[in-house]
């Protein structure tokens, strides 16, 4: 079983108008609304590919009962902590003419001491014998930047080694003084993450080497239509994603953590794994919104991924 954790999860809503105008009425052609965040994006992948998986996270007020609706309807099991805020919804605007999206990122409700307590009773009855725990995603206002790092602190403490962390900034510097098993940033993510810029691949792998050297077992960049570097100790990769039409990445990061995970779950070989990462994260630019990948586009795609040794 692969669990995930959303501390801020959202309701994404996908707006599509046919042209913004200013100072007038806007018709919006089509609405949908998923349950989102990122952890909740991989246990949704996760789903679709056929693997087993349990969100956990924070969910308050009407919105949080909506985005727990909309797992339970489509299969994906969740146990969430029930917290007194409204969870958050995220709009995603559309222009199908000029084909421009605008994310529009809410912040989230504040969570109280007794209500990250709860969560963390949920944490510490994980059972040991789990196969993933991916981590994933902002944390809300009043939430520590050292969570995530406690969190990898408390599971580790149980046993529980397989640990992904996605995230960015403090909480994914803090996390990963604790020793995940895998991160996964993208480039930006990576660059914040090192304090400095890198020009080229080389200049990823070796920042990504002396992360390794601080505990780490596997770190993976995504970069987007050049595909995903994946690094562990003696071995580096570069799987490259077919030239697909893009309709939107939203989510793409989060269906490529999904691939690996999964890959590693079933006993996939590293290269496979990264196969099947880079073919999941492709999928999901043929989706629009945060609609995420469908099954049947990631078989066929992965046929078409190319991963090649780089060391």
């Amino acid at each position: 079983m692969i669990y995930t954790i959303t501390m801020n999860p959202a309701l994404d809503r996908t707006i599509e108008v046919d042209g913004l105008v200013v100072d007038d009425a806007n018709r919006i052609v089509c609405d949908t609304r998923y349950a989102g965040g990122k952890g909740i994006d991989v246990s949704r992948v996760i789903n679709e590919l056929g693997g087993e998986t349990i969100a956990l996270g924070l969910v308050g007020g009407y919105t949080g009962l909506e985005i727990e609706g909309r797992l339970i309807n489509e299969g994906v099991l969740c146990d969430f902590t029930r917290i007194a805020g409204e969870t958050r919804t995220n709009i995603i605007l559309v222009d199908r003419k000029t084909r421009k999206q605008y994310l529009l990122n809410a912040a989230g409700p504040t969570v109280t001491p007794s209500e990250i307590g709860m969560f963390f009773e949920k944490i510490r009855s994980l059972p040991k014998d789990l196969d993933f725990v991916v981590i994933s995603g902002s944390v809300p206002p009043g939430v520590s930047k050292n969570i995530y790092a406690q969190v990898i602190t408390t599971l580790k403490a149980r046993g529980i080694e397989r640990i992904a962390l996605d995230a960015d900034g403090e909480v994914l510097r803090h996390g990963c003084r604790t020793g995940p098993y895998v991160i996964k940033p993208n480039v930006h993510e990576f660059e914040r993450l090192i304090g400095s810029p890198v020009k080229g691949m080389e200049e990823m792998i070796e920042g990504a080497q002396e992360l390794l050297a601080s505990g780490l077992k596997v770190v993976l960049i995504s970069m987007g239509a050049e595909g995903l570097l994946g690094i562990r100790k003696g071995e580096v990769y570069h799987a490259i994603p077919p030239q697909l039409e893009v309709v939107s990445a939203v989510g793409a990061g989060d269906a490529t953590l999904a691939g690996f995970v999964l890959g590693v779950t079933k006993g996939m070989s590293f290269e496979e794994s990264l196969q099947l990462a880079t073919a999941a994260g492709a999928a999901v630019v043929l989706t629009p919104g945060t609609e995420l990948c469908h099954r049947e586009d990631v078989e066929r795609i992965i046929r078409e991924v190319k991963v090649n040794r780089v060391r």
